[in-house]
């Protein structure tokens, strides 16, 4: 008995699914502006779910069929997309190319947001080829075939490690060829075991549409995940070697260039590990992931989302009072001006001023409660102590662990500088008037 539904039943269903993602996305954005929480910490999950649905759906309305309808695959896709990923940032405890600000202060919360938030890597590159796939764009993409034997596939396998090995003897200087040297490893692997899927395969046929979607899906994604990551509170921050000024969100604009062949890796990868999921493959990737998310909370997370009672340099008088005021949120501390602080909580001039200058110290660039306890207990009390000082400098102050690095600082005393008020020059000394009789005389 065939259980499907007709056509037009399932496009209606999927039109009503696409209309509800982009509810959901648009209420996001909207709380996301207002600031309710938690949606400033979680907008990029928030962000990124509904727009899958929307990418599946049209999937759906283009004659394709539909991942919500497979709920086991979508579910192992999830689970393979987090465990692809946080390869990357366990590459990434060497490299130190980004790091991870207000994220939520709860380990469990942390944890559960970090593997739900890289879930939607693998189909944030599959759906967008799909959706070129049924459009048929560059299905006719193709060039002269060659035979591929074990000798290539042999040579290309070294290469990646050769590169990967470099990459990590040479951080600095040799990091972009990470995006390169995980898919030369993968690809021949993958060619072995499932030629149907094989990019190499694609490419010893002549066929180079599937290769050309992906990086075009790759682009996509790229621009999505630094647009939803830029509008996130949760989010993390690029200290790319050579490559800290010139920046598009938080990527600079050179690094737009590796999404492409960082989405033939996904690819590759993904078709690699998920046709051998066992009970035995889930339990070593599970292990995998907690040891991985434990080195990410040591050297990649920065700061956690601040709260008022732990804002530095203030007392709990004065915070108490803020709190009988309405204030809940260290941000809103640091947006309101001095004079409103300190009318509404019954705060002196003085007590106002600090407590808005350690919020505003505390939100800049996600240095967070405990960098900024340090920063304040060294006397840089303000974003514009901050701005005035030498980023070596304020290194050595707040050093001490893996975080912060010393490109995280010049990152802190940029922003510090962009934001900044001006301080207005003393007014110049004016002569004495004498009196209209003396004038006159």
């Amino acid at each position: 008995m065939d259980l499907r539904l007709p056509a037009a039943a399932t496009a209606a269903l999927s039109r009503r699914r696409l209309a509800a993602a982009a509810v959901v996305l648009i209420a996001a954005a909207v709380l996301r502006g207002y600031e309710i929480p938690p949606v400033p910490t979680w907008f990029y999950v928030l962000a990124w779910y509904p727009t899958l649905v929307i990418l599946d759906e049209v999937v759906v309305l283009l004659g394709g069929e539909s991942l919500l309808g497979r709920p086991r695959e979508l579910a192992l896709m999830l689970w393979w997309s987090a465990v692809i990923w946080l390869f990357f940032e366990a590459i990434n405890f060497r490299l130190r190319d980004w790091y991870y600000v207000f994220l939520p202060a709860g380990r469990l919360d942390r944890w559960l947001g970090i593997i739900v938030s890289l879930a939607t890597v693998v189909p944030a590159v599959l759906l967008p080829e799909r959706v070129l796939d049924r459009l048929g764009v560059w299905r006719e993409l193709a060039s002269r075939s060659f035979a591929l034997d074990a000798r290539h596939l042999e040579i290309a396998g070294w290469v990646g490690w050769g590169l990967l090995a470099a990459v990590l003897a040479l951080p600095r200087y040799l990091y972009p060829l990470t995006w390169g040297a995980v898919w030369l490893i993968a690809e021949p692997l993958l060619y072995r075991r499932d030629p149907e899927h094989s990019l190499f395969a694609d490419i010893a046929r002549g066929s180079w549409g599937r290769i050309a979607r992906l990086m075009a899906a790759g682009l996509f994604a790229g621009a999505l995940w630094e647009s939803f990551n830029a509008l996130a509170r949760g989010r993390w921050i690029y200290t790319v070697p050579f490559l800290e000024h010139w920046k598009i969100f938080e990527m600079p604009l050179v690094g737009f260039l590796g999404f492409p062949f960082f989405a033939l890796e996904v690819w590759s990868l993904y078709y690699l590990v998920a046709p051998f999921t066992t009970r035995r493959t889930l339990l070593a990737s599970a292990a995998f992931v907690l040891l991985v998310l434990t080195g990410i909370d040591h050297w990649t997370v920065s700061s956690t989302t601040p709260t008022l009672r732990d804002l530095p340099g203030v007392t709990n008088g004065v915070i108490a009072r803020l709190r009988t005021a309405g204030w809940e949120s260290v941000f809103g501390v640091a947006r309101s001006p001095v004079a409103e602080l300190a009318y509404r909580a019954n705060l002196s001039p003085e007590d106002a001023r600090l407590a808005h200058e350690a919020a505003r110290l505390v939100t800049l660039r996600g240095i967070g409660t405990a960098h900024a306890a340090v920063l304040i207990g060294g006397g840089v009390g303000s974003v514009e102590a901050l701005a005035g000082a030498d980023p070596d400098s304020v290194w050595k102050l707040v050093r001490g662990g893996a975080r912060p690095t010393l490109a995280e600082v010049r990152v802190w005393v940029r922003a510090a500088q962009r934001q900044a008020r001006p301080t207005l020059p003393p007014a110049p000394a004016q002569s004495p008037t004498l009196p209209p009789a003396r004038q006159q005389s």
